[in-house]
């Protein structure tokens, strides 16, 4: 059956091989709300483990102190919990090994994260008197009774350990009578609390200062378990603190693999007194939600942050769209956090006051961009045995990500389980085009019985990941109701107040009427769209019959991409016939003066007829040099290979990429300025090509031009007064295949 083209115009093409011979019967799916809610930041539980051994010096205390503000103040999610521990050792009845610093707290507002920065500066180097060994075992197993907590439950837990390792409980009662007793005890008990955290799901992230051994920390690390932040990235390991000046980046990228965050590298910076300095922080285009942690050493030191439009924003409240929150003030390291950040380079001015010493300060940032899963297959119910391709979008927190930038690092799966078969392994979805839409495939096993989960993943650093499961069952076969949903003008964009036409092809074998139902469902945010009718009564008939519907874009609804399902239900089964995928860009109506442009110019050309003659000789001859309708084709040994770009935007000239592999037979050809690059021109004569080199190039008949190995370039030129003259036409999908009426033009001049 035909799929629902996207406004990328390209959706089909991708399922050309794909063919269902016949939908059966669904589980119904769960209903779902026609708004879907923003993706939010999956929150986690933390617990920092912090070392005030009498074997680290005052330094190494002060370091691991700003090493903990930076992940209390940092942490991105505003429903997680941090709670910072301090250790050192039991060396009298009715003392403890471990100080509760800092309570369970979740960083949602001002006033906690304010409450985190000035509990953490209680962490201090302990006398001997306090117990100033090192009890590792009576520490974890803390962290491990606050991450066992029914508010804990399926969320990550995360420990910090900032430590030099040394484990010291020579002088702790519990552990036996002598110091070398004590010690052996400890590190056998070490090792079966390090097997708890792991069985419960808790990753261990060792943090060395002072003279850490790497060795030692490393056993810490290697009895976690291994949150993942995706297929490539690293297990929990080691990070030891050897100078002052890596401190705020070890910590960093340490948070940022135990976290998933985007931390970006700190910007270091020398402020004189009663001077000024700016640190640049790059806030990354797929943040959601994040952090600006300014270290300034001293509370009278002020700072300001300025946005990329050069806008300085509150310390608490909205601007620009954003919302600011702003604690720490009163801290050696103040923390500015962002909801729905404005990308780009901010500016962190900092002022010191008269009398300030000179002294050094830093900027970093800590984000995290919540995204969702979009996926859909085809076929939706395939038979045992067949190969299911799987297609996959990112929505985040505003709208569709399509900018292979944004996406990159992130790693998007695709898995399969189901009745009669063990889990299929997760299978990497790629995007080849780097047009935002990923893929990939998977073969459904033979001894499949009944229901089968598709579930779509995404997974990296610096995003909230997301699991979207698909349910579905094994088909049974040809009959009942078989459909097919058709929308117009799949590349057009959309005015916001008007509709666009959509038509259901349907094939009704039950022999009773049959009604389906159509639901909007997992819209994009701010996307008000509606279907008219709702519901389409199906005669019992032979053969095909076409319904058609619209879809009303509301007056009010959001400009840009507008996104989401039109799901077709056979209510007399509540079976889900197709769940296709949409997306239109959506744009403003023409303001009353663009709306009146031909009064303007009727009246212009009356007063000033000579400038308006030659005014309309100018826009004649720049429709002339117009690169639209240009479309540049890779054929190889005469044939085409599908691989094509074609010029759709306004100008004079039009850009294109050859990307040569390792054969002749690996050639591709990209729009843009990717690989070699090319760019054609129409002139009177004909389209124009120029070569990497910057000269023309002179074409053969036809517009052809040989690259090497029987590889050529093809330069198809329709001009826009030949394409203006064609009928718009709505595009088709038959099973995952496109259908397109005959013509007498190049077939695949699209």
């Amino acid at each position: 059956m035909r799929e629902l083209r996207s406004a990328t115009g390209r959706w089909a093409a991708r399922t050309a091989a794909l063919l269902l011979a016949g939908v059966v019967p669904l589980t119904a799916l769960p209903p779902a709300s026609a708004q879907d809610a923003p993706p939010a930041l999956q929150p986690v539980q933390i617990v920092l483990l912090v070392d005030q051994s009498g074997s680290l010096t005052e330094q190494d205390v002060a370091a691991e102190r700003d090493a903990a503000r930076v992940i209390v103040q940092g942490e991105p999610a505003r429903d997680s919990t941090v709670s910072v521990l301090g250790f050192g050792s039991a060396n009298a009845p009715g003392r403890s090994a471990v100080d509760p610093v800092c309570p369970p707290t979740k960083p949602d507002s001002p006033q906690s994260r304010q409450f985190l920065g000035d509990c953490v500066g209680g962490i201090h180097r302990r006398a001997p008197a306090e117990g100033d060994g090192t009890d590792h075992v009576q520490a974890l197993r803390q962290a491990l009774s606050y991450l066992s907590q029914p508010s804990a439950e399926g969320q990550p837990k995360i420990v910090f350990l900032l430590t030099d390792g040394m484990l010291d409980v020579r002088d702790s009662p519990e552990y036996g009578r002598t110091a070398d007793e004590r010690n052996a005890t400890a590190r056998f008990r070490l090792s079966g609390v390090l097997d708890e955290l792991n069985h419960a799901g808790v990753s261990v992230w060792p943090l060395g200062f002072g003279q850490a051994d790497q060795k030692q920390l490393d056993e810490f690390a290697t009895g976690a378990a291994q949150d993942r932040c995706g297929l490539r990235t690293a297990p929990p390991s080691a990070t030891v603190i050897k100078e002052s000046a890596d401190l705020w980046g070890a910590i960093g990228r340490a948070s940022s693999s135990a976290r998933c965050t985007s931390v970006g590298e700190p910007v270091p910076g020398q402020l004189p007194s009663g001077g000024t300095v700016e640190l640049p922080v790059e806030v990354p285009a797929i943040a959601s939600e994040g952090t600006i942690l300014v270290f300034k050493r001293d509370p009278r030191i002020l700072v300001s942050y300025l946005d990329p439009n050069g806008g300085k924003v509150p310390a608490n409240g909205d601007f620009g769209g954003s919302h600011f929150e702003l604690g720490g003030q009163d801290t050696e390291a103040e923390a500015m956090r962002i909801l729905n950040p404005t990308p780009g380079r901010w500016t962190v001015l900092l002022e010191s006051r008269p009398g300030v010493p000179p002294q050094e300060v830093g900027a970093m940032t800590v984000f995290q961009g919540a995204v969702r899963a979009l996926p859909y297959i085809a076929p939706q119910t395939p038979a045992p045995g067949s190969a299911v391709q799987f297609f996959m979008r990112v929505r985040g927190a505003r709208t569709a990500i399509k900018d292979p930038e944004q996406l990159k690092g992130l790693t998007l799966t695709a898995e399969l389980r189901g009745d009669g078969f063990a889990p299929v392994p997760p299978v990497e979805l790629s995007d080849e085009d780097g047009d935002g839409e990923y893929q990939g495939r998977i073969v459904v096993p033979e001894t499949a019985t009944g229901r089968l989960d598709f579930v779509g993943g995404i997974t990296g650093v610096g995003v909230s990941g997301d699991h979207q499961i698909l349910p579905t069952r094994i088909s049974s076969g040809a009959g009942g109701v078989q459909s097919v949903l058709n929308l117009d003008d799949a590349e057009a964009e959309v005015v916001a107040g008007t509709s666009l036409n959509g038509s259901i092809d349907v094939n009704n074998a039950t022999g009773q009427p049959r009604t389906i139902r159509i639901e909007l469902t997992d819209l994009s945010q701010g996307a008000l769209v509606t279907a008219s009718p709702e519901k389409l009564v199906v005669p019992p008939a032979a053969g095909s019959q076409r319904l058609g519907f619209t879809l009303t874009f509301d007056p009010a609804t959001a400009l840009g991409s507008n996104q989401g399902r039109i799901r077709l239900v056979d209510e007399a089964t509540g079976a889900v016939l197709r769940d296709p995928v949409f997306e239109r860009e959506v744009v403003a109506p023409p303001s009353w003066y663009e709306s009146l442009w031909w009064l303007w110019v009727l009246l212009f050309a009356a007063a000033t007829a000579a400038v308006g003659a030659v005014l309309l000789r100018r826009r004649r001859r720049n429709a002339e040099r117009d690169v639209r309708g240009i479309r540049v084709e890779l054929r190889r040994h005469g044939q085409p290979t599908g691989n094509s770009v074609k010029a759709h935007q306004h100008g004079v000239e039009f850009r294109f990429g050859v990307h040569r592999g390792e054969s002749a037979a690996d050639t591709r050809i990209t729009a843009g300025s990717g690989g070699d690059r090319y760019r054609v021109q129409r002139a009177a004569g004909g389209p124009v090509l120029t070569g990497p080199s910057g000269e023309p190039l002179g074409l053969a008949p036809g517009g052809v031009l040989e690259l090497a190995d029987g590889v050529e370039l093809v330069i198809h030129d329709r001009p826009a007064r030949r394409r203006a003259a064609k009928p718009a036409r709505g595009k088709e999908v038959r099973s995952g295949r496109t259908t397109k009426p005959k013509r007498s033009y190049d077939p695949y001049d699209l």
